[in-house]
């Protein structure tokens, strides 16, 4: 990185910049997509699977289910997709406002993803992971800023702000592998399983993502991945809960229609008071390029050029 940048190791939290109609609705996806610092009281509705009587899973089944799941994510390994975001969320006098704007998302691997989130073809926010590390460039304003995280244990294990972290997110919209042993609460709960991921194994050098607590996860078709996903705290706590709805199939170039793999195309990701957000996934496409300059960092900031730059590289520096 240039060394005429500013590089702040305290705590990010951009400001408005006058004259930006945009930042409402960055506010907006940060707040209801990512959690934005605020506390969830836990959901109290209950799953439509909850009445069902849970019985423990076996270690065949675990077996099967993360063999279908992790052969759906090698298919997906390129991936991308477009479409729309729509997002309720409370204002200062908890009225519920509505926002829309586009996104793009890409797969590039187990360890590279990135989203932009843009309105009327200007970028508000683009953030983008490539296994050591991630960042999120807020675009908004008339000036760009970044902030840089490295993804360890000790810069992802507390903090509602990781939930900014684009394998968190991958994680939400169902695109999570699966890993060998079995959870301890592995449950079969009707047609489906039910169980808990207290971390994740990402990319071949096993770099280890945790998440800010927990993440529930229940499938009901194997081959359609997660059907919801509820992130949780330490405390037991809701952050947020996706449902992925609408499963289809993904044409994937150079594989014959029986063999794509099955993604959702409408997911809603959930807070508390009625805030959510509801994406679009149109056209999405597996097995085509994807430009390795989305999860270069340098390049990315030659292509911005941020005025103040935040980089985290672990608690000590916080």
């Amino acid at each position: 990185m240039s060394s005429g940048r500013q590089r702040s190791f305290t705590r990010f939290k951009p400001k408005p910049v006058r004259g930006q109609g945009h930042w409402p609705l960055m506010l907006a996806v940060a707040s209801v997509l990512f959690g934005a610092g605020c506390d969830v009281a836990p959901r109290t509705e209950p799953d439509q699977n909850d009445e069902k009587v849970a019985r423990p899973g076996t270690a065949s089944e675990w077996a099967e289910l993360a063999r279908t799941q992790n052969h759906r994510l090698q298919l997906l390994d390129l991936f991308t997709t477009a479409g729309t975001i729509t997002i309720d969320m409370r204002d200062d006098e908890d009225r519920l406002q509505r926002e829309q704007a586009d996104h793009r998302i890409w797969r590039g691997g187990a360890s590279k993803s990135a989203i932009k989130i843009s309105k009327l073809g200007s970028t508000l926010v683009s953030a983008a992971w490539n296994g050591p590390r991630w960042w999120i460039f807020d675009e908004s304003g008339d000036e760009v800023t970044l902030q840089v995280r490295s993804i360890d244990a000790r810069s992802t294990a507390r903090g509602t702000d990781r939930l900014l972290a684009p394998p968190i997110l991958m994680a939400m919209i169902g695109l999570v592998p699966f890993p060998a042993t079995a959870p301890e609460d592995f449950v079969g709960v009707g047609d489906g399983f039910r169980f808990t991921l207290r971390g994740i194994e990402v990319g071949d050098g096993g770099e280890r993502v945790f998440f800010p607590g927990n993440a529930e996860i229940l499938v009901r078709r194997p081959l359609d991945g997660p059907a919801s996903v509820r992130l949780r705290d330490e405390s037991g706590a809701e952050v947020a809960w996706s449902e992925l709805t609408r499963v289809d199939s993904v044409d994937r170039i150079g594989s014959p229609p029986g063999a794509w793999p099955r993604v959702p195309h409408r997911i809603e990701i959930h807070r508390d008071r009625g805030e959510r957000l509801v994406m679009s996934l149109d056209a999405p496409l597996a097995g085509g390029r994807i430009s390795d300059r989305l999860f270069d960092l340098d390049v990315q900031i030659e292509r911005s050029n941020p005025v103040r730059i935040d980089e985290i590289r672990g608690l000590e520096e916080e």
